[in-house]
């Protein structure tokens, strides 16, 4: 039995010494890793000085493995903005041609605005913005429902057998829907592909629960 426990130690030792020649042996490889990430560095801001130059063993010098001295210095911002250049350069060239050129979105964009509230009328009343100073017929209109745009005409009102399969049909071809329009002076005739209204003064759009139109934004 006492040469069994002996048997025993021996093999514990052995063994703890071969896990200290592994941990020698990754450490070891660690520090070239790191010595070799060092030169790379060194190689992007240092200047590397020959050997014996007394000049050279200034604070901040570093010696490397081929027993040259490199003078460090600190990167300028200059060679921290060519870097980043570099590197946005590369991620730009891989990209896809249409990816990288893409629309020019221009600088100046034009505002818009919509009526508040809105108002329809008739040939008389001027078009543009609506505000409650400002009463105008607004001339972007669109409906929510059929998703068209409204569509007008001056001095002239719907005629009474107007339905509608007839817009249904025929928006927005104007020249077809001027067969069911008839000469009004000072009426204003409007259509959409599901609805139509013939104004004749400045209304309120609020009052007319049936048209399922708003204001689309006016260009200012």
């Amino acid at each position: 039995m006492p040469f069994a426990r002996n048997s025993y130690s021996e093999q514990r030792r052995s063994c703890t010494r071969l896990l200290n020649v592994y941990r020698t042996v990754d450490e070891q490889r660690m520090a070239d890793d790191l010595d070799d990430l060092l030169d790379e560095v060194e190689a992007k801001f240092c200047r590397t000085a020959p050997k014996g130059d007394r000049m050279s063993a200034q604070s901040g010098d570093r010696r490397t493995k081929d027993g040259s001295v490199t003078s460090c210095r600190r990167p300028e911002k200059d060679d921290l903005d060519d870097l980043l250049e570099d590197i946005l350069d590369d991620d730009d060239s891989s990209m896809p041609q249409a990816i990288r050129t893409g629309p020019k979105l221009s600088v100046a964009q034009s505002s818009k605005r919509k009526c508040c509230p809105v108002f329809l009328g008739g040939s008389a009343i001027g078009h543009g913005i609506g505000t409650s100073n400002s009463q105008r017929a607004c001339n972007q209109l669109r409906c929510t429902s059929c998703d068209f745009r409204i569509v007008t005409f001056d001095d002239l009102e719907w005629d009474p057998s107007c339905d509608y399969l007839f817009f249904r049909n025929n928006m927005p071809d104007c020249d077809k829907l001027r067969g069911k329009l008839k000469y009004k002076r000072g009426a204003r005739a409007y259509a959409c592909q599901c609805s139509w209204h013939s104004a004749f003064s400045l209304m309120d759009l609020r009052d007319q629960q049936q048209l399922k139109w708003v204001c689309g934004k006016h260009e200012t």
